[in-house]
């Protein structure tokens, strides 16, 4: 059930954009939200930098694996099949099939990264010190 909610959970006002180290793959978080949300950005970093790490590790991670598979579990046998059989239908309904893989990988991979962006928004929105609003930065 929550990978539905993930997938369909709505992100628009999310703008989350980082920049990644060169050689030491670290991730340094510069925005946040869409809007001119004043948002800590040292303590959003802190957290959630090495989990978007991890996410990002996970959506290349998928991504391979749905390439070797298909190439190991399709395309080899189905090649070999087409060539055995002289079957055009074969070489169709596999162009199918990876349209549909692919579009599910994509989904899966959503997921991650809405999950991600989800815990992050709540946590934002729920703790005081990490959105540093205008009228609270006005009152101290």
């Amino acid at each position: 059930m929550a990978f539905f909610k993930y997938l369909t959970w709505d992100n628009s006002h999310m703008d989350l954009r980082y920049t990644k180290d060169e050689y030491g793959g670290d991730v340094h978080i510069t925005k946040v939200y869409r809007d001119a949300r004043d948002v800590d950005l040292e303590r959003v970093n802190r957290k959630y930098s090495d989990q978007l790490r991890d996410t990002q590790r996970a959506i290349y991670g998928n991504r391979l694996g749905m390439l070797l598979a298909f190439i190991a579990l399709v395309i080899m046998p189905a090649l070999v099949i087409s060539v055995i059989q002289s079957n055009i239908l074969l070489i169709a309904a596999i162009t199918v099939y990876t349209i549909l893989a692919y579009f599910i990988v994509e989904a899966i991979n959503q997921v991650e990264i809405n999950r991600l962006l989800y815990r992050l928004d709540r946590e934002i929105k729920s703790s005081p010190r990490i959105e540093q609003r205008p009228e609270n930065m006005k009152q101290g």
